[in-house]
């Protein structure tokens, strides 16, 4: 009767969650954590958007399975609760798929390793389509290329 029972249960952060104008920390699970000492913990991913913090842990795995594409990315962004946007340093944004993602991740990191895709002037790859990808350069690789080889001034 004269007894206090206390359990602790230690969560690991997975992820920043990003909604709104405010920044949490999640667990495995989506559940957040707290928001204290959120600099301890830039190393962590960058989930954006309703519903990210409930799929963050599937994505995050299958990212893990591909360390060049995971070192390089920034952020993940969630659209309309259903795909993941992939933003890169360098400012590449990589739409990903609804159904078949990890099939489109590990394309991509085949793709990149064949063609250096994530570090091409490259602002956009769709891959929401699974027979084909689209290709978006920057302004400047566009440019370029209209001018062509003789023409650049």
């Amino acid at each position: 009767p004269n007894t206090l029972i206390v359990r602790l249960q230690e969560r690991r952060a997975l992820a920043i969650w990003q909604r709104g104008g405010s920044f949490d920390l999640i667990d495995q699970d989506g559940a957040v954590i707290g928001t204290d000492g959120l600099s301890r913990y830039g190393h962590l991913l960058v989930v954006v958007g309703e519903g990210a913090e409930r799929e963050a842990a599937h994505l995050i795995g299958l990212l893990e399975k591909e360390p060049a594409l995971r070192n390089r990315l920034e952020a993940a962004v969630r659209v309309g609760e259903r795909r993941w946007n992939l933003r890169f340093k360098g400012g590449i944004d990589v739409r990903l798929p609804e159904i078949d993602v990890a099939e489109a991740v590990k394309r991509l990191a085949e793709l990149d390793r064949q063609y250096d895709l994530i570090g091409a002037d490259i602002r956009l790859i769709d891959l929401r389509q699974k027979d084909r990808m689209v290709v978006q350069p920057t302004h400047e690789a566009a440019e370029r290329r209209r001018l062509g080889p003789g023409d650049r001034t």
